[in-house]
C-alpha cells in the first residue's frame, strides 16, 4: 500500500506532535525547559567550542531561532557566552553548573517516554522504526 493511501505524513507528524508534547509537559516539570531548549542544551554539553552556527547545524534549525533560545537560556542561568580565544568575532557557547545540571536531570522524562514506546513495541519493531525514520531523516535533510 502506498504512503498517500495510508497517510503516513499525517501519522508522522500526529505521533511527533503528541511525543513532543509529552516531553515538553516533563521537561518542564523537572527542569523548566522545553524539549528544543534541550536540544541547544546537549548540542553544547556534547561538544568542545560551540557557536551558534554549530548548533543550528546540528538541529537544523535557522540561526535566528536559535538566537531566541540562546538568549533565553542565557537568562534562565543554564548557558553563558564567551568570545573565542582564536577568533574575535565568534562567541562560544558554554553550559554553567546549572546548565550541566538540568543536562544531567532531565534523562528521567525521556526514559519515562522510552519505556511507554517499549511498552507498545517489542526489541524487532524498535529496531526497524529507528532504522525507518533514521532512513527518512537522511532522505530529507
Amino acid at each position: 500500500m502506498s504512503a498517500s493511501k495510508l497517510k503516513l505524513y499525517w501519522r508522522l507528524q500526529l505521533a511527533a506532535h503528541f511525543l513532543q508534547k509529552r516531553a515538553d509537559r516533563d521537561l518542564l516539570e523537572s527542569g523548566n525547559v522545553t524539549t528544543a531548549q534541550l536540544g541547544v542544551i546537549a548540542v553544547i554539553g556534547n561538544g568542545t567550542n560551540v557557536t551558534q552556527k554549530d548548533v543550528a547545524v546540528a538541529l537544523g534549525l535557522n540561526e535566528s531561532a536559535i538566537t531566541a533560545m540562546v538568549r533565553r537560556l542565557i537568562g534562565l542561568g543554564y548557558v553563558e557566552r564567551q568570545k573565542s580565544e582564536h577568533d574575535g568575532r565568534a562567541k562560544l557557547l558554554n553550559l554553567t553548573d546549572s546548565g550541566h545540571a538540568i543536562h544531567q536531570n532531565t534523562r528521567p522524562p525521556f526514559k519515562k517516554i522510552n519505556n511507554r514506546i517499549e511498552s507498545v513495541l517489542d526489541d524487532t519493531e524498535i529496531e526497524n522504526l529507528a532504522d525507518y525514520l533514521e532512513r527518512l531523516t537522511e532522505t530529507f535533510r
